[in-house]
């Protein structure tokens, strides 16, 4: 007798998705790479339209800004960071000034620069604080004479409060950049006639109908990219709000300008064969011949990549790599000076840089009494050649730019180095992170305590850092044609005398403790009587995380998961329970260290899912109160949760770095402050091994 029908032979339950598990998967189908190229497209067409309406050149807010403009379009790129527009934390960067813009306003009477956000805003604090700001340091310190120069923000984005508290300091803005940047107003005010005006614009402004006319100032119009997607949602019907935000987690290595090189292939390709065709494209790339650039006010000092750089035209150069410049010209071997700072990549370079910067004074007085051009490089140009260039500057330039073999008269102190490190910062390239800038004031201004312990620091240069190599044929092939220098290949086996492992990847894996749980206590302590202050206690474990079939895998990627008790201050008990993902990311940028994500994490029926960006910790760097070697860092940015403000700090133990050992105390903290309409409280948590 055949069996009757039941419900799961027609439904196949165990075969069924959950309602949450088929929201995860479209959620991610939604924020493909296809669609964001589509929706980079569209709004590229948005921020056309809006350039040729205005009769303006397009200039990109970097790193975001240059997706949305085709490369034969972009005329200009500045770096104008969104942190400097964050509430309490307004400020006019006195290391990214980017007054490169003014000779863009100058020749087209205005510019437009481009930027985006992702969900939650409908502009970057780039466009509707940080920028404002620039404008009005600008207008107040080159027309003073002229008005009172207010500050205009839009109203849309920043309330009438958080206005006036920004204004009462643009005075003081404007005096730091006097005292410490000393600009010439003179050039500048050649460059443009007349005050600056921001203006902004979104997706649903609308367009002038005809080019408009501006007698009174230079319009920098505003241009926020993305239109906002409603509710809390990142995209809508396939689009994608701030598509191009945080290409390193999503775009597989493709760039901008190849993206724009070969857009058309990329649009008509499916999403399954995306990351074969950028593979293949990156890899097609030849990178950019070295295009050294002059550091004004000087006329021979010049910084530049390491990638086919052409040495002929310079005299002198100085390179801060892991191996020294192999150059195939042999009388480039006879002519050139050549110094060799034998520096890693990355931040271990920076702390490479400190030591090695001892060589340049034995090196200068090799030099001509006025040396002709002098070229420092390093492999990204902008970071330790940078740093060594700033030293020549402090050490061996005059006010007007001179340089000369004989070391400069006068005290040097951090106001003088930041003057001069003004020189450099005015291109938007050269902006060296935070460790190469500490080795170069740890060179000129050396401890005097510290001097006496560790003894004098050598200065006879060794000779091979002062000799150009030529390539042997197991290294490099022989061109006699080239004038080329490249970095000579050798061994990935480090010295015996390398710096220690890089301190993220050693704390992700202090971090990974299966065997023993870490013990915490967190203090919470809340402005609001509407969010409980009190205590919790518990234990919390980080494991391997393993991902669903749906998400690569990435071995880096541990699940933290905490279980206590939250004692309030009204006596109340709660259970509490939490889980994150922590990631151990590469660096943004080539020989960068890596650095640690916190992503929330989204049960799913019990299944394990990768969720959005919490924070991402900074650069790490000794914490200077400590004898201990704790280490500190900050958030790169502040996250933004509906309309609460998320700022992280964390602290390390010396033994969870790596220092003296497996012996060495280990414990580490993590503090949240958190502000918003409903929310000012401040979290601190302290970890200790159970």
């Amino acid at each position: 007798m055949t069996r009757p029908l039941t419900q799961s032979d027609l439904i196949f339950p165990t075969h069924s998705l959950s309602l949450s598990s088929t929201l995860h998967l479209l959620k991610r189908s939604a924020l493909s790479i296809h669609n964001r190229l589509s929706s980079i497209q569209s709004d590229a067409d948005f921020v056309a339209s809006l350039s040729e309406a205005y009769g303006l050149p397009l200039v990109a807010n970097e790193r975001c800004g240059s997706w949305y403009i085709p490369t034969e379009k972009k005329v200009e790129s500045v770096y104008f960071k969104s942190t400097d527009g964050h509430m309490n934390e307004w400020g006019f960067s006195l290391r990214r000034l980017n007054l490169h813009v003014l000779d863009v306003v100058g020749k087209y009477g205005g510019c437009m620069i481009v930027d985006s956000t992702r969900t939650g805003k409908s502009m970057p604090d780039a466009l509707s604080k940080t920028i404002p700001i620039w404008c009005c340091v600008i207008n107040r310190a080159l027309f003073s004479g002229s008005g009172p120069h207010p500050l205009y923000t839009p109203p849309q984005a920043v309330s009438e409060s958080e206005h006036a508290q920004i204004e009462t300091r643009i005075d003081r803005f404007v005096r730091q950049f006097f005292d410490i940047c000393k600009p010439n107003i003179r050039e500048l005010r050649f460059k443009i006639q007349k005050p600056l005006r921001p203006i902004w614009t979104l997706q649903t402004s609308p367009l002038p109908e005809s080019k408009p006319s501006f007698p009174d100032y230079h319009p920098i119009v505003l241009c926020s990219a993305s239109r906002r997607v409603n509710g809390a949602e990142s995209s809508e019907g396939g689009y994608i709000q701030g598509a191009a935000d945080d290409h390193e987690a999503w775009a597989r290595g493709l760039t901008p300008t190849i993206f724009w090189k070969n857009k058309d292939k990329l649009l008509n390709t499916n999403e399954e064969n995306l990351p074969s065709l950028i593979t293949a494209l990156i890899n097609q790339e030849r990178g950019p011949d070295a295009l050294p650039i002059l550091i004004n006010p000087t006329t021979n000092l010049y910084i530049s990549t390491t990638q086919n750089l052409d040495i002929a035209p310079f005299d002198a150069i100085i390179s801060c790599t892991p191996e020294p410049l192999t150059t195939t010209h042999q009388e480039h071997v006879k002519s050139k000076k050549y110094l060799h700072l034998r520096c890693q990549t990355g931040k271990l370079g920076s702390r490479d840089l400190r030591a090695q910067l001892a060589y340049l004074p034995a090196f200068f007085s090799s030099l001509p009494s006025s040396p002709e051009k002098i070229l420092v490089c390093c492999p990204t140009g902008k970071d330790l050649s940078v740093g060594a260039a700033l030293a020549v500057l402090c050490l061996y330039a005059d006010e007007s730019g001179k340089i000369s073999t004989e070391r400069r008269e006068g005290k040097i102190d951090k106001t003088f180095i930041k003057q001069r490190l003004a020189w450099l910062t005015t291109n938007p390239t050269l902006n060296p992170p935070r460790g190469t800038l500490q080795s170069v004031n740890a060179f000129l201004m050396p401890d005097p305590s510290a001097a006496s312990k560790e003894g004098m620091e050598p200065t006879q240069i060794p000779p091979e850092q002062l000799v150009l190599s030529t390539p042997s044929d197991a290294a490099v092939a022989t061109d006699t044609t080239t004038p080329f220098a490249t970095p000579l290949k050798t061994s990935n086996t480090p010295p015996s005398n390398s710096n220690p492992p890089n301190i993220p990847a050693t704390l992700f894996t202090s971090l990974h403790n299966s065997s023993k749980p870490w013990a915490f206590t967190r203090q919470l302590s809340s402005v609001l009587p509407t969010h409980p202050s009190g205590t919790v206690t518990g234990t919390a474990t980080f494991t391997p995380y393993t991902a669903p079939a749906s998400e690569p895998p990435n071995p880096n990627t541990l699940l933290y998961a905490e279980e206590g008790e939250f004692l309030t201050s009204s006596g109340l008990h709660f259970v509490a329970r939490r889980k994150y993902v922590y990631q151990l990311k590469p660096g943004l940028e080539t020989g960068e260290e890596p650095y640690i994500a916190v992503h929330f994490y989204e049960d799913e029926n019990g299944r394990e899912g990768f969720g959005g960006l919490f924070v991402e910790m900074g650069e790490l760097e000794r914490d200077d109160e400590s004898d201990d070697g704790v280490l500190r860092a900050g958030n790169r940015e502040q996250h933004l949760c509906a309309e609460d403000l998320y700022t992280a700090s964390w602290r390390f133990s010396g033994g969870m770095g790596g220092d003296d050992g497996e012996e060495r105390e280990k414990w580490w903290e993590v503090r949240y402050d958190v502000k918003g309409p409903k929310k000012d409280y401040v979290s601190t948590t302290r970890y200790t091994p159970v």
